[in-house]
């Protein structure tokens, strides 16, 4: 039987990004991984109340982390371009399957 400890307690690491109409969007990183010398995340829409993800359709976005503004916090970008965007999913994916074999 596996022993599932739910005590631990899970922090989440939540980045907020301003959009170009200058609305604030929050994500939870699910994965961060490194590619071709660029850094990548995983990101889920977050929301404070847990019950309002279940209402939200499962979307999972690709940024390609990019340099720092002129206020010393990271940028990022939305990783658009078909190939690119398909080598990432592949290798979020890959991480994914070999992550929850682990854990079985």
């Amino acid at each position: 039987m596996q022993d599932n400890n739910f005590n631990e307690e899970y922090t989440p690491t939540i980045i907020t990004l301003v959009d170009e109409e200058n609305n604030e969007h929050s994500f939870e990183i699910i994965d961060s991984f490194e590619n071709n010398e660029e850094t990548y995340v995983a990101v889920v829409p977050y929301f404070e109340d847990p019950a309002k993800a279940f209402e939200e359709d499962p979307t999972i976005i690709f940024f390609r982390v990019g340099p720092e503004d002129e206020e010393g916090l990271e940028t990022f970008d939305v990783v658009d371009d078909d190939e690119e965007y398909y080598e990432i999913s592949g290798i979020f994916t890959k991480r994914y399957e070999e992550m929850m074999e682990s854990e079985e």
